[in-house]
């Protein structure tokens, strides 16, 4: 309570009593004199005001008029729900006022009058309309009560509201426009992304995160069953929550004991909104709870889109229209310094078309909504037709995205053109808006999509924790003892709020301490994210430099590390620690690893020419801080690859930005004895690498990725190619909803020309030892694509490799093979075994020495679990530094990537491997939580072999599941469940055949 003292009322702005409202929920302005013109001046800005509920104004000397004013200010405020005027002037007059008013105002419950002046009537009506607002909160808060007993379901009714769009398009200004909020020319751009709460009903920012989502819920569970709810009344306590002696009789035993938090749901039905939706009852459920996302324009948050874009929402794509009409028309409507801060036209197109395409790639169902910005100094009809005759041709068609974009009827245009500026409320183009987004989701199946009210409870109780992360195990406990929801629906539950956006909790396939925390705030994480994620371009880095330098108080030891990390885009472990100090590292580092954001420094222990080490232990290279490579540099890496050189290239569909930087995270954590950065020579977009003694160059441009390979006359590239093709559809695969249709072409002289170069489609039927090239009439010799293909039945190989994306094997078998090859004649028997059971392995017959990469491209790639036989040797060999040699290491790391953790099964054969908490370095840190551990301690009898079959086929089911939406894999509960008996037979049946 915040208690102000003003000295005389005809001195108080009408600025200062809109400000003083706005700036809390409480406001106390007690024994100030504010008489009534002070009270006049409160009362419009009351009008106004949206957030405020108590008011206290005791002892003021206000008077009939000043009342008055209160009186006609009160039907339209939707907030205020404690009014005190206790010790005031006021007589009849200015009671009737406020009598009426409360007879058009359902919100207001408390009233505080001085009751000497006024007539009995009149406080008699203030009170019997106050009791009833009383009366109604009572029953609603029993029927909600009654609801949460029963475990009823209710309309989800909420969705997300992105707004993307270039750096400085006014993406963030649109949000305030749209929320009604005054306009803020000073803003910075929005570096990462800004979350805001608000209602489509009313478009007014809510404070809290949960503000009157539950309570709508509850009110529609009374008002619906408006019978049942009187009924359930009829035999409680006029004040008693708790279950009725009948309810309690018509539970069971288990729901007898079922209590609720009585105050979570009086704070959540005394919300202003719950008249609202009894007056709505008999309507559709028409209403939406928004959840509006600002993303920052930056490239460097390109990489988060996968987070973040999701189908279950709408989007906002901010564009500027002065720039896509073309600056230079403009230039005389505005100064040098704005022009000169102006895109080109093209520019501004590609990335219209950039977006519409990650929009497309990440929610391809879901709607866009074109708005044009700046509408002050582009008025003319005329121009928005020419702009969208631009869009029409330039973009809408080239990117296929007419489905799903949003129509302006009101304007007949197909984009909304707004002017951010104007709050006066004349044009009718921001309420056009609004309505076309409220209507873009209100049928869409995941908003009328039922489910537990206990759900939307214990997402309440989440978000009114004070936290922006909870461990899984404190979710559980909150929602299995206080919800009272089954620990098998809470993952459910999660599941589903994490891909509706809600919150975030990252479950299959990776790893362990990812699992173990909720994210409540997803804002927390991108906070988060941003303190080490800075774009370099719009001196973003250099603010964020000087921020951390002088605001964040940097420590003095930590300058250089801050300057490798602006400038190499190498962050050290222990600028991570400082960055993101109080938070929880382990998890941050993680989930920049599983998401491909960061790698380990590919020049870790590596001594640079004056003897210093470069990069120590737990220095993350994060590849979109990178600059894009210069022409000098490239040239010189080119060719120093020589004139021999073999060429190949993979061409998408669509190549969003971020992509070529997460490919090449993707190669040093995979491989980390076979890939090593030479000279330093990695950029955005350039990259000159040793891959498995082979020197080449990736580089990308447009959409394709380019690979340059140093030609041997000893050594085969097709693996190379392989490999390099399954990293990227793995990025294709787990970021990007497989929608980039990367193709291989080959090259038969070193060179990109069509009459060059071949689809390696062209090679499933080589006639004659020859494929026909990209320029129709020409076929070339097999001989020529030597360094990738040795003849017809190697080229049939390597077209069914690359292109076939199914995996006919179970399980990959990985093993250190031991002395004398002891190890492996063990695993060569669990291999019988499992294959008579019906599981089909990969287990290479010999030592695979320096064919680690067939071993990786043929084995791996083409299973979909790998079992780990876990010996001391096999833990020895994985441990090993990146500057050693070992096939075990390369094959286990390239595992954990292309399979993910939940997909691989340790199996333990050496007694002294029992406890995984023995286990160490990069093997004992990589296993997910719980892994499917299974003991091979006495050679591979029956029991031990029947445990592997069902851990490989619980690994496969969580691999299935996770490419199911929510709602598929809810329909499948059931048939898992009947599948488990039939398992448990076919592992009986199968035992009495070993």
């Amino acid at each position: 309570m915040l208690n102000v003292t003003v000295n005389g009322s005809n001195t108080t702005p009408f600025t200062f009593w809109f400000t003083a409202l706005s700036m809390m929920h409480k406001r106390s302005f007690s024994e100030s004199t504010i008489g009534d013109d002070g009270a006049k001046a409160l009362a419009d800005a009351l009008a106004k005001n949206s957030s405020l509920q108590t008011l206290w104004l005791k002892d003021n000397e206000i008077g009939d008029d000043g009342a008055k004013a209160l009186g006609d200010a009160l039907p339209k405020n939707s907030s205020l729900q404690t009014l005190c005027l206790f010790k005031n002037n006021i007589g009849d007059a200015g009671a009737e006022a406020l009598a009426t008013a409360l007879e058009s105002n359902e919100i207001l419950q408390g009233l505080g009058l001085s009751w000497r002046r006024i007539s009995p009537d009149i406080l008699a009506r203030i009170e019997a309309r106050v009791n009833l607002v009383e009366d109604e909160l009572k029953g609603l808060r029993t029927a909600a009560y009654k609801a949460l007993l029963a475990d009823e379901k209710v309309r989800w009714g909420r969705a997300k509201l992105m707004v993307v769009g270039k750096g400085a398009a006014g993406k963030t200004s649109t949000i305030r426009t749209l929320l009604g909020q005054s306009y803020n020319p000073d803003h910075d751009s929005t570096i990462g992304v800004e979350l805001k709460l608000m209602r489509t009903r009313d478009w007014k920012e809510r404070k809290q995160f949960g503000d009157a989502d539950l309570g709508e819920q509850f009110a529609k569970c009374k008002y619906r069953r408006q019978d049942v709810a009187e009924g359930l009344l009829q035999h409680s306590s006029k004040d008693d929550l708790n279950p009725t002696e009948s309810s309690r009789k018509s539970t069971s035993s288990r729901a007898s004991m079922v209590f609720f938090d009585k105050s979570e749901i009086a704070k959540a039905v005394r919300t202003p909104l719950r008249l609202h939706i009894k007056k709505q009852a008999d309507k559709p459920d028409e209403e939406i709870s928004f959840t509006i996302w600002d993303y920052g324009g930056q490239e460097v948050f390109y990489a988060l889109h996968h987070l973040f874009l999701t189908q279950y929402g709408v989007y906002v794509l901010v564009f500027d229209m002065r720039e896509i009409l073309g600056k230079e028309r403009v230039k005389d409507r505005i100064d040098e310094i704005e022009y000169t801060k102006l895109a080109s036209q093209e520019d501004s197109l590609e990335t219209l078309r950039f977006w519409i395409d990650s929009i497309r790639l990440h929610a391809p169902d879901a709607n866009i909504a074109l708005v044009g910005t700046y509408l002050d100094q582009v008025p003319d009809s005329k121009e928005h037709e020419e702009i969208e005759h631009i869009l029409d041709s330039d973009v809408l068609r080239r990117c296929a995205a007419k489905p799903v974009v949003l129509l302006n009827d009101e304007a007949q245009l197909w984009f909304f053109p707004i002017d951010n500026t104007d709050r006066d409320g004349k044009h009718n183009w921001v309420r056009s808006l609004r309505e076309s987004l409220s209507k873009a989701v209100a049928d869409k199946e995941f908003v009328k999509k039922k489910v537990p009210l206990r759900w939307s409870y214990c997402l309440e109780k989440l978000l009114s924790q004070d936290k922006d992360y909870l461990s899984l195990d404190d979710v559980e406990r909150l929602a299995t003892i206080y919800c009272h929801i089954s620990k098998e629906d809470v993952s459910k539950m999660l599941k589903y709020m994490h891909e509706l956006g809600v919150l975030v909790h990252l479950t299959t396939g990776q790893h362990e301490v990812l699992r173990q925390i909720v994210v409540i705030r997803p804002q927390w994480l991108l906070k988060n994210l941003s303190r080490v994620i800075c774009d370099p371009s719009m001196n973003h880095m250099k603010r964020h430099k000087k921020k951390l330098l002088h605001q964040g108080k940097l420590p003095s030891n930590l300058r250089d590390a801050l300057d490798v990390w602006s400038e190499r885009g190498v962050a050290s472990r222990q600028l991570l620690e400082w960055l993101w100090q109080g938070q929880p590292i382990e998890y941050l580092v993680e989930l920049m690893h599983a998401m491909l954001l960061a790698c380990s420094s590919p020049w870790i222990d590596d001594v640079d020419e004056d003897g210093d080490i470069v990069d120590k232990e737990g220095a993350l290279l994060i590849p979109s801080l990178l600059q894009p490579v210069k022409n000098d540099v490239r040239t010189e890496a080119l060719c120093g690859l020589g004139e021999q050189r073999a060429l190949a290239y993979i061409k998408f569909k669509v190549l969003p930005k971020g992509v070529f930087q997460r490919f090449i995270a993707s190669l040093i954590q995979s491989l980390p004895g076979l890939v090593g950065v030479r000279n330093g020579v990695v950029f955005s977009d350039f990259a000159s690498i040793a891959f498995e003694n082979v020197d080449m160059i990736l580089e990308t441009s447009g959409r394709r990725v380019t690979l340059h390979f140093k030609k041997s006359a000893k050594k085969s590239l097709k693996s190379h190619v392989k490999i390099l093709q399954h990293c990227l559809e793995s990025i294709d695969a787990s970021f990007m909803r497989g929608n980039l249709g990367p193709k291989l072409f080959l090259s038969s002289d070193g060179s990109d020309s069509e009459d060059a170069c071949a689809s390696v489609n062209a090679f499933a039927d080589a006639t004659n030892n020859e494929v026909p090239s990209l320029q129709r009439g020409i076929r070339l010799s097999l001989a020529l694509f030597s360094p990738f293909v040795e003849d017809g039945e190697a080229a049939r190989g390597l077209y069914s490799s690359v292109t076939n994306d199914a995996k006919p094997f179970d399980v990959f078998l990985s093993h250190a093979w031991g002395e004398n090859k002891k190890v492996h004649g063990k695993v060569r028997a669990i291999a019988d075994a499992l294959e008579i059971r019906g599981t089909r392995c990969w287990l290479d017959e010999k030592d695979i020495g320096t064919e680690v990469l067939d071993s990786m491209a043929d084995g791996i790639d083409r299973c979909k679990a790998v079992v780990v036989f876990v010996t001391q040797e096999y833990m020895r060999k994985v441990n090993k530094g990146r500057t050693e040699l070992d096939n075990c290491r390369d094959e286990f790391c390239y595992a954990l990537q292309r399979v993910k953790p939940a997909s691989m099964i340790p199996c333990v054969l050496d007694k002294e491997m029992v406890d995984m908490g023995t286990w160490e370095g990069r093997f004992g840190i990589s296993w997910s939580g719980n892994p499917l551990y299974v003991r091979m301690l006495n050679g591979g009898q029956p029991d031990e072999v029947d445990a592997l079959v069902w851990s490989i086929r619980q690994a496969i089911g969580l691999q299935e599941d996770a490419t199911k939406p929510p709602e598929a894999a809810e329909h499948d509960d059931d048939a898992k469940k009947a599948e488990k008996t039939s398992v448990a037979a076919d592992i009986a049946v199968a035992s009495t055949n070993f």
